[in-house]
């Protein structure tokens, strides 16, 4: 782990920001009055070393793979865990969580949501029985492997809202929680060979479309065309790799073979972290990738996970999803 992406917050800058959060009611829908409340009160309280970070990732001149907040404030209470796809009020003793999310989120871009990941701008990252084989964040039985969020839809002009990046949140832990695995492509990409890299550059994959999307009549496909899975720059590049299973197909056996060793190098650069209540951390989707593990989930005396965690995409700026329906002010759906 490179320390330089790690920001410990002292008691005093918790105490200090819990308090300022706390006098904020959190909004689902994520209006504009409520963006402007929180983003003000994030300027105003936020120690110095921490908001000049968030700039430079928002300038992206030298984005940083990752970073990770330390000592964050967290709800006084947390009863159980709610169903991921409902707000439940009734779950924790306030909404200092979800303030922090959109906060953090709000100095570094956009904060979004889409409705089909939860019906309220944050989503919950909570283990279902039902869903134990999917490849979501509701799954748990298999291994959520490396990828970059929404990796399809930069290929699709009308609908490129893959996000620039996501905020997690640990609210609460499982003892047998599973890693989250971070990896910097450009640590792979520069170990890679020179034909390598120019055949990942070339249109020689394509890619499928995220499940919720390939059912939607708008994108009205299931998979891209021959597209690169890395820009030509290779420096700052934009990546668009999947790693779990059957969901990039390459074109040649060079193309497979490149697509091969690059995943190999993802793993063997990838960091792991352990989520934890007062820990948040940023994952920038344009060339980090990020997995995570397989796990037996744990669960409480009223039978809900003890593994909660909670997420926010965050864009550039919103012009990309005026193509699809905007159910609450940031809450869209195709």
């Amino acid at each position: 782990m490179d320390y330089q992406n790690v920001f410990q917050l002292t008691d005093q800058e918790r105490n200090e920001l819990f308090s300022a959060l706390d006098k904020i009611a959190y909004d689902p829908a994520g209006g504009d009055a409520y963006i402007h409340a929180i983003r003000s009160a994030m300027i105003t309280h936020l120690p110095h070393r921490l908001s000049a970070a968030l700039s430079q990732q928002k300038a992206s001149i030298k984005p940083r793979p990752y970073l990770i907040l330390k000592n964050v404030p967290v709800d006084k209470e947390v009863f159980f865990s709610p169903c991921p796809n409902q707000y439940t009020p009734s779950a924790k003793s306030g909404n200092i969580s979800e303030n922090l999310l959109v906060g953090i989120s709000s100095l570094i871009g956009e904060p979004y949501s889409m409705y089909f990941e939860g019906k309220e701008l944050i989503n919950n990252l909570i283990p279902k029985r039902e869903a134990k084989k999917e490849y979501t964040g509701l799954g748990f039985d298999v291994e959520l492997d490396f990828h970059i969020e929404n990796a399809a839809l930069k290929h699709l002009e009308q609908f490129n809202v893959s996000p620039m990046g996501l905020l997690l949140a640990g609210v609460r832990r499982d003892p047998h929680s599973p890693m989250t695995r971070i990896s910097d492509s450009r640590l792979a990409i520069a170990q890679l060979s020179r034909e390598d890299v120019e055949t990942l550059a070339s249109p020689l994959y394509s890619i499928k479309l995220p499940y919720r999307w390939r059912q939607s009549t708008q994108a009205g496909r299931e998979e891209t065309a021959l597209v690169p899975l890395i820009s030509q720059n290779h420096v700052l590049p934009d990546v668009s790799a999947v790693f779990y299973p059957g969901m990039i197909a390459a074109s040649t056996p060079r193309a497979e073979a490149a697509l091969e060793r690059f995943y190999g190098l993802v793993k063997e650069n990838a960091i792991g972290i352990d989520i934890c209540p007062g820990d948040l951390v940023y994952i920038d989707n344009r060339f980090a990738l990020h997995s995570r593990d397989k796990f037996t989930p744990s669960f409480d005396e009223r039978d809900t996970p003890l593994r909660w965690v909670q997420r926010v995409f965050i864009s550039a700026s919103l012009w990309n999803h005026r193509n699809l329906n905007q159910v609450e002010e940031r809450i869209f759906s195709i």
